[in-house]
């Protein structure tokens, strides 16, 4: 007997201490590649960075199924299994609640971005107080340095009672101070033009102070335009990328993604770059520029999603952009291949371990044409060369998942060291339930532990 029971105790015990533990507070999935996290009620992604010791930071928001409950930031930090490490949750309301300068009362809170830094990390995000008579109307900024833990440094807050602010991105430059952009609809004082509802909004400050070095706008006199993502080069200029709604050099209409180049005191040192698509002739389309990655060579690869303007068969498609740090395009690519009369988007990119480049972001109302099996919403995986097209001998290299009802999207994802593909996605379970989900796939887009 004891011949048979070791070898069947010893595969138990492997069994069980291979097994994911997963929280209590999330449905348990049929295989342990994909994780689960979130309260009750609604939970999203919004960015994911690799931590300063090597795992995981993922951000988000959540907001309570319980009555007037307000929305929070949330920083989840996994392993690279997806056990569930650290949880902060950030109220900017609560940071503020013995400031006599601010009473914001009840805030609704709107995670951007996070980015490591030495020591720890800086992280913004967009709040509006839910009584409108506090502080001004709209929207308004918030930012702040954390420690290793995630305990709040310092923090800060950009707002006016009589304009809205709207961060895209935000950075610590090589001389220490945080740069900022996004958009605004305040103008400067000298400016006697008619701005619209938003422009480009940048500004350098004091990572120690309230010390404003400066703070600019920029934008076309017609269009609104926005700012998503700024790095700093080399020569210490700066790289800032965004979207407008003017016509783009190529003359498509619609929305278009931007890239400028200012200097390191705010002034625009070229003119704007500015990219758009088409698809069978159709040039009016919505370039909405999701995440960008940058490169060790500075150059910036961009993608998004082109959506069509008609009300004929309204087609969606993920773009890529690729730039060199002085504004030369290596390449434009719209993935309009990807799956026949399928619509689908971009939201972020990463850069395999073969230098290939791998996307997510969403298949809407995905049918699979073999199975015929319809579902809502699914999470795109998307690989093409590192020139960003789908030849041949990428098509495989497609896959989709979720559930099969609700509306699932892949928000961010990463390489791993091994070489490893991990995707944070929102995954909606009905109900008003949405939970932030952790996928990890080799570079096939098998999921895998």
């Amino acid at each position: 007997m004891r011949k048979y029971l070791d070898p069947f105790l010893l595969m138990l015990i492997l069994t069980v201490s291979g097994c994911v533990v997963e929280p209590d507070y999330g449905p348990r999935p049929m295989d342990t590649f994909i994780k689960y996290y979130g309260i009750s009620g609604s939970n999203e992604v919004v960015d994911m960075i690799m931590s300063n010791d090597g795992n995981i930071i993922i951000l988000g928001n959540e907001e309570s199924s319980a009555f007037a409950a307000s929305k929070n930031i949330v920083i989840l930090e996994v392993d690279t299994i997806g056990n569930l490490l650290k949880k902060k949750t950030i109220d900017v309301q609560t940071e503020y609640m013995d400031d006599s300068l601010y009473s914001f009362g009840i805030t609704d809170d709107e995670a951007v971005r996070i980015k490591a830094i030495d020591g720890g990390y800086l992280l913004c995000a967009n709040f509006t107080a839910k009584d409108d008579d506090v502080n001004g109307l709209g929207s308004k900024i918030f930012w702040c340095e954390l420690d290793e833990n995630y305990e709040i440094i310092r923090k800060q807050v950009i707002s006016d009672v009589d304009y809205y602010w709207e961060v895209g991105d935000i950075i610590k430059a090589e001389d220490g101070n945080i740069i900022i952009v996004g958009g605004t609809n305040r103008k400067e004082d000298q400016d006697p033009a008619e701005r619209p509802e938003k422009q480009r909004y940048l500004t350098k400050r004091s990572i120690e102070n309230d010390t404003i070095f400066w703070s600019k706008t920029f934008g076309y006199d017609d269009v609104d335009d926005f700012a998503i993502g700024i790095f700093e080069l080399s020569d210490s200029n700066l790289g800032v990328i965004g979207w407008t709604e003017k016509s783009s050099n190529q003359g498509d209409a619609g929305v278009n993604a931007t890239f400028a180049i200012f200097t390191d005191i705010g002034s625009s040192s070229s003119i704007d770059y500015v990219f758009g698509f088409e698809f069978e002739g159709d040039a009016d389309f919505d370039d909405e520029v999701g995440d960008f990655i940058y490169t060790q060579t500075e150059d910036v690869i961009i993608v998004g999603t082109s959506t069509s303007n008609s009300d004929v068969n309204p087609r969606s498609f993920p773009f890529l952009l690729r730039i060199r740090k002085g504004g030369t395009l290596v390449f434009k690519e719209l993935l309009a291949s990807s799956v026949s009369d399928l619509n689908s988007g971009g939201m972020d990119v990463t850069i395999s371990a073969q230098n290939d480049l791998i996307i997510t972001g969403v298949f809407n109302n995905y049918e699979d044409s073999i199975t015929g099996q319809a579902y809502n919403d699914q999470i795109l995986f998307m690989r093409t060369d590192q020139f960003g097209k789908i030849t041949n001998d990428y098509q495989p290299y497609q896959n989709h998942f979720g559930l099969t009802d609700g509306d699932d999207a892949g928000k961010a994802i990463l390489t791993l060291p091994d070489g490893s593909i991990v995707i944070a996605a929102t995954m909606d379970f009905g109900n008003s339930r949405t939970l932030i989900s952790y996928l990890k796939t080799n570079n096939k887009g098998r999921l895998k532990r």
